[in-house]
């Protein structure tokens, strides 16, 4: 039998490319939140707003603007772009100055999103919850003399 290198070469560099591919397919699943699983811990429009476009609800954004440029999903857009208020499950106002510079934009928003954006503190729309669970305050105990 000839030994041949070219073939060991082809099979050894072939499993390696198996390898690469699996590993990144594995680790690369992203657990989307649900529609169900979104509105049971966030709500913040109003029934009759779910039908609205998004930049007809906007007002109720603190520190949103219509300016220069909006990320939707990760594209930018000049202008608002065509979208329903109750597809939008992340909303980040960039108010940084080198933020804004490197992304150009004034918002950045998102469709789809996993567990830990959702949960983000940069998520404005946690702040805008309806359903949220306001922790009662603590007393202060006053000292007696």
């Amino acid at each position: 039998m000839l030994y041949n290198p070219y073939i060991r070469y082809v099979k050894i560099n072939y499993l390696f490319l198996l390898i690469f591919l699996v590993s990144t397919s594995v680790f690369s699943q992203n657990n989307f939140v649900s529609d169900e699983e979104f509105n049971s811990k966030i709500t913040w429009l109003e029934p009759h707003e779910v039908h609205l476009e998004f930049r007809d609800v906007l007002r109720k954004i603190p520190g949103a603007k219509y300016e220069y440029g909006w990320i939707v999903d990760g594209i930018l857009y000049n202008a608002p772009p065509q979208l329903y208020a109750s597809q939008v499950r992340y909303v980040e106002v960039v108010n940084n100055i080198l933020q804004s510079n490197t992304c150009q934009c004034s918002l950045i928003i998102k469709t789809a999103v996993n567990e830990k954006e959702l949960n983000s503190r940069k998520n404005i729309l946690n702040r805008l919850n309806k359903n949220r669970i306001e922790k009662p305050k603590k007393k202060k105990k006053k000292k007696k003399n």
